[in-house]
């Protein structure tokens, strides 16, 4: 890999000269650039042995089998004056960063706020207990995640050299809205009509040849194929990661970030719901028949179809659900990898577009907020979703905001799940054209639930009557945040 500029000598003939040209545009040229990237992945896959609890007869309990491998991956860039990382970790949440985030800080000289981690959101990789996930025991530990945020900076850094980075973006049509009111109800299902952002964001750091040192792609949708299955898996973000590096010969790293996917699920969900049917004993949840009743409405009849979910993966599969469990796990794969070859090709194309400018010096600074929004707590927690139940007035909500610009970029972050509408908003009107939004980000535990929209507010559906938020206030305060800090960063050298 060369590090070297890339200067024509001389032109022989006009031919020639378009092909030099040509050249020069594929691979900028690098000499007395002061912008430097590194990249670095870290596996963090608990080892199988430690799945399969002692006295069980079946293989497929809870957390007892790996699909692919459960990673953190890190870029560290610095422009000599100023440094700061992106971090990616393959678990459902951020938990506990903060004060690993510091850390890193301290170790690099990086200023915290140019320093971002978030979380992929696989359903199958890991998150707090509470929510009924695969049990945390045979699950990456915190401890285990925060040392490899560590570990994989410090390794990318020890990489650097001399790069350019560059936005790009594309339309990618495999997410959809989540939330549907039909059959005189509110439920989890696809809803083709509503609010969707089907934007894939991409930032390429790449070297002299031009070969990207890392690719960091955003899109907004729920990596929820592998959620009460029994199976430890990255879902399709760690199907788009792995098939970019495996396209570079692994010397690129690839980074899934989540946008506003609070309201977003992949847009297939049939194998999945076939997958976890047989897994809790109802093979038969998703007809694959036409005309049938979509499986997402037929859960919604009984009054708390995850808790049942949950209680069932107590107990092994039946004999009898193995075939269809097999058969559900076969397509669901496919299909997830379909998912992760689409995003993974997309992203490198967007980088490919004649559109993207390269930055050899782009400027780095970051900032964060603190917002504070008011609070409830809801008495009846029976009922998942079509209800609208009781609340108590309850302590204020706190939500970080933050915005890294690294040259003409500004990628803002959330340290929740924020519905798919306040990002399209916050892209309207910020001030700058190259506008991301970050969602599971790293910062203090919101404690929030779900961020929903100002539009949303009246949806009678689990994510909406689940939050802790009361109406009104996180939509609006996260824009103005986000505006805000984008306005103060680009006046910043």
């Amino acid at each position: 890999m060369s590090k070297g500029s890339l200067k024509p000598r001389g032109f022989l003939m006009q031919s020639l000269a378009g092909l030099l040209a040509s050249a020069m545009l594929a691979t900028p040229a690098l000499a007395g650039d002061t912008f430097v990237a590194g990249a670095a992945i870290v596996d963090i896959t608990p080892p199988i042995e430690a799945l399969t609890p002692e006295g069980t007869t079946s293989a497929i309990l809870p957390a007892t089998s790996i699909r692919d491998h459960l990673h953190v991956r890190a870029i560290y860039f610095a422009n000599g004056t100023t440094c700061g990382a992106l971090i990616g970790v393959e678990q459902g949440s951020m938990r506990g960063s903060e004060q690993t985030l510091q850390e890193i800080a301290r170790v690099t000289g990086c200023p915290r706020t140019n320093i971002m981690a978030s979380a992929v959101h696989s359903h199958s990789a890991g998150t707090k207990a509470a929510a009924g996930d695969t049990p945390p025991d045979n699950l990456p530990t915190v401890k285990t995640v925060n040392a490899a945020m560590v570990e994989a900076v410090q390794a990318a850094r020890g990489k650097a050299q001399p790069a350019r980075v560059g936005y790009g973006h594309t339309l990618l049509d495999i997410n959809v809205n989540k939330e549907i009111f039909a059959h005189d109800t509110w439920y989890q299902g696809p809803d083709r009509n509503g609010p969707s952002d089907k934007t894939l964001a991409v930032l390429g750091f790449i070297a002299a040849d031009g070969t990207p040192i890392g690719i960091y792609m955003d899109y907004a949708a729920h990596p929820i194929d592998y959620y009460l299955t029994g199976i430890i898996s990255a879902d399709f973000p760690g199907d788009a990661s792995s098939y970019i590096e495996r396209r570079y010969d692994g010397k690129t790293v690839a980074i899934f970030a989540q946008g506003a996917s609070g309201d977003q699920n992949a847009l297939y969900q049939v194998p999945f719901l076939q997958l976890a049917g047989a897994r809790h004993g109802d093979a038969d949840r998703a007809d694959d028949r036409i005309g049938q009743v979509e499986p997402w409405y037929q859960s919604s009849l009984t009054l708390n179809s995850n808790a049942d979910g949950v209680k069932a993966m107590q107990h092994p599969i039946s004999a009898k659900d193995e075939p269809a469990y097999e058969k559900a796990k076969g397509f669901n794969d496919e299909l997830v990898h379909a998912y992760g070859v689409l995003l993974g090709e997309a992203a490198i194309e967007a980088l490919k577009n004649p559109d993207v400018s390269w930055q050899a010096g782009p400027a780095i600074t970051g900032s964060a907020e603190e917002l504070t929004c008011p609070g409830r707590d809801r008495i009846d927690m029976s009922a998942r979703q079509g209800v609208r139940p009781p609340y108590r007035d309850g302590a204020d909500v706190k939500i970080q905001v933050g915005a890294l610009r690294i040259g003409d970029t500004n990628l803002v972050t959330v340290n929740g799940e924020v519905y798919s509408a306040i990002a399209t908003r916050l892209k309207a009107v910020s001030p700058a054209s190259k506008t991301l939004m970050v969602t599971l980000a790293s910062g203090p535990d919101a404690h929030s639930g779900y961020i929903y929209s100002n539009a949303a507010s009246d949806h009678l559906t689990f994510e909406v009557i689940g939050s802790r938020l009361k109406p009104g206030c996180a939509e609006d305060a996260i824009v103005a945040s986000g505006v805000r800090q984008i306005t103060k960063l680009s006046k910043q050298p």
